[in-house]
């Protein structure tokens, strides 16, 4: 991402928001929302060139907790034009250790 700029302020879900913008070389543009209290992430939409034009994909943050001294959002909702996810954690541990196996080349399966 480049060409990084501030925007006027925005309400997302009824809180005051600081908005920067961006655009990449791919005609990728994303705008960020923070809230203005705390500093935290709230929102990104994005917009992405396609076939059709412009696709616009929205992921809202929310249920930040400290973990390990840093903020996490416990909860995101991803919005794209035909449908949404919804995303929670209950628990998020940094730093675990994976198992080298997790990395491994799969297996071919028989036809």
């Amino acid at each position: 991402m480049n060409n990084w700029h501030t925007s006027f302020p925005a309400t997302v879900n009824g809180r005051l928001t600081n908005v920067v913008q961006a655009n990449g070389a791919s005609g990728l543009v994303a705008t960020f929302f923070f809230d203005a209290q705390s500093g935290l992430l709230t929102r990104v939409i994005r917009y992405a060139n396609s076939a059709v034009g412009r696709v616009p994909t929205q992921i809202d943050f929310s249920d930040y907790r400290r973990v390990d001294g840093v903020m996490m959002p416990f909860k995101w909702n991803y919005s794209w034009i035909s449908g949404r996810e919804d995303y929670s954690m209950t628990e998020i541990q940094p730093n675990v250790a994976v198992d080298v196996a997790k990395f491994g080349k799969p297996v071919q399966r028989a036809r």
